[in-house]
C-alpha cells in the first residue's frame, strides 16, 4: 500500500506539471483542465494509502503489545 501511495503521488506531481506545461501553449489549453484534475485526484489518493499504510502499522504495533499483554 505505501509503495503504491508513493506511484500515485509521483503521478499526481508529474501530471500537475504537465498540466501547468500545456497550460500556456494555446494549442493545448483546452487539454490542461484534464491534467489538473487527474493530477490533484493521484495526489489526494497517494496521500489517502500512505496515511492508511501507517495507521494499519500502528494498529499492528497496538495488536502485538495487546498479545503480549494477555
Amino acid at each position: 500500500m505505501k509503495v503504491g501511495g508513493i506511484i500515485a503521488l509521483i503521478f499526481g506531481i508529474l501530471n500537475l506539471i504537465a498540466g501547468f506545461g500545456m497550460s500556456s501553449d494555446p494549442n493545448f489549453a483546452d487539454k490542461a483542465g484534464g491534467k489538473f484534475g487527474f493530477g490533484i485526484g493521484c495526489i489526494v489518493l497517494g496521500i489517502y494509502l500512505l496515511n492508511r499504510a501507517d495507521k494499519k502499522k500502528e494498529e499492528q504495533k497496538e495488536k502485538d503489545r495487546w498479545n503480549n499483554e494477555n
